[in-house]
């Protein structure tokens, strides 16, 4: 039998799941009851955070706070986008101090080792703030955000200060991931699948692997060129096929060679060209590689066929992942990092609000 202060909590928690999903989905009468309900929140927009520009949201009174750290997958509009702003002013509403970070890079589609730099400077900075209970803190995102923050946690110094590393459809091994985005393939057991993701998975590999090349003018001319290819263009590629002919530096040929490729077969030889250096970064950015340093509850979640990434990606951090627990949710409430309201995927939606009640019961946790 259950004790009555736990289910207690659980029901709390529960309530505040009911309200995040009906304020970021926006789910109609439930979200203008949960603001109803709820005290206006205090935004900060512009802080600097380890000199990196945060948005920080705090309940309206009381603190510290039990604190979450959101970190952002690929977007644009970065810490301003609208889904992250609802997100943040909803965690705060509900008493937690929500910190959203603009890491550098990740607006523009590059992922390099400054990107992951930055992340744990601004989690070691949050740890420290006066309003953060308990010198601890979760680290909840999407998609790239949520690899980010399997890797701050990683390190020495703070895993035993993270409470929870949650997310939706993280990658865990970035050379994978430019294997998946270049040829189309991923393995499992060894074996290659054939697993087809969105052009733009291109685009985000390429510009991280040129952009964690030494600086050079070739450097910069190949990344101004790659910024001003669309996002949605259903090639985005086809430029840097178009300069294998030209005469390049051998490392930034390698990236381009690599990135220009489409053979399974030759994938390996290619990447093993690649700057030692460039080789040693993808595996820092890869939480795979340290995951038997994570102490923190793990907690993914993602639809049952990501339009970007393998079930597999994920599944194999809880086999590395051996001080501590990893759960993989499966729902169809998410289309890879859009979760959605539909009552045709009640069932998914039910996954969904479960996997929220664990990350808040964790991130609470004293």
């Amino acid at each position: 039998m259950s004790r009555p202060g736990a289910a207690a909590s659980w029901l709390r928690m529960q309530l505040r799941a009911a309200a995040i999903v009906a304020l970021v989905l926006e789910v109609p009468l439930l979200g203008r009851l949960a603001r109803l309900l709820t005290a206006t929140p205090q935004l900060e927009r512009d802080e600097s955070v380890a000199g990196v520009p945060t948005t920080i949201a705090r309940p309206s009174r009381g603190g510290p706070w039990p604190t979450l750290i959101f970190l952002n997958g690929v977007t644009a509009r970065g810490r301003a986008h609208p889904s992250v702003v609802r997100l943040a002013e909803t965690l705060a509403r509900l008493g937690f101090v929500v910190l959203v970070p603009d890491l550098p890079g990740l607006a523009r589609g590059e992922l390099t080792e400054a990107t992951l730099a930055a992340t744990i400077d601004v989690v070691v900075a949050s740890l420290e703030r006066s309003e953060v209970r308990g010198r601890r803190a979760g680290l909840v995102g999407v998609s790239i955000g949520v690899s980010l923050g399997l890797a701050a946690a990683e390190q020495p110094g703070l895993a035993e200060r993270v409470t929870v590393v949650a997310g939706i459809a993280p990658y865990v091994d970035f050379a994978s991931v430019v294997r998946l985005a270049t040829t189309g393939f991923t393995l499992e057991r060894g074996q290659p699948v054939r697993y087809t993701p969105p052009p733009f998975m291109g685009l985000v590999v390429a510009r991280s692997l040129i952009a964690g090349l030494p600086a050079s003018e070739a450097r910069r001319r190949l990344l101004d060129e790659l910024l001003l290819v669309p996002d949605d263009d259903p090639d985005p590629l086809a430029l840097l096929r178009r300069l294998g002919e030209e005469q390049l530096a051998p490392d930034t040929a390698a990236v381009v060679a690599l990135c220009a490729n489409r053979s399974l077969e030759q994938f390996d030889r290619l990447y093993a060209a690649l700057p030692g250096s460039l080789r040693a970064g993808v595996e820092r950015l890869s939480p795979l590689a340290g995951a038997a340093a994570l102490l923190a509850p793990v907690e993914l979640a993602t639809a049952p066929h990501d339009t970007y990434l393998p079930l597999s990606e994920m599944r194999a951090l809880a086999s590395k992942a051996a001080n501590t627990h990893v759960r993989l949710t499966l729902t169809s409430a998410l289309d890879h990092a859009v979760p959605s309201f539909s009552l045709a995927s009640l069932g998914g939606l039910v996954r969904f609000d479960g996997w929220v009640v664990r990350v808040l019961q964790a991130a609470a946790r004293r």
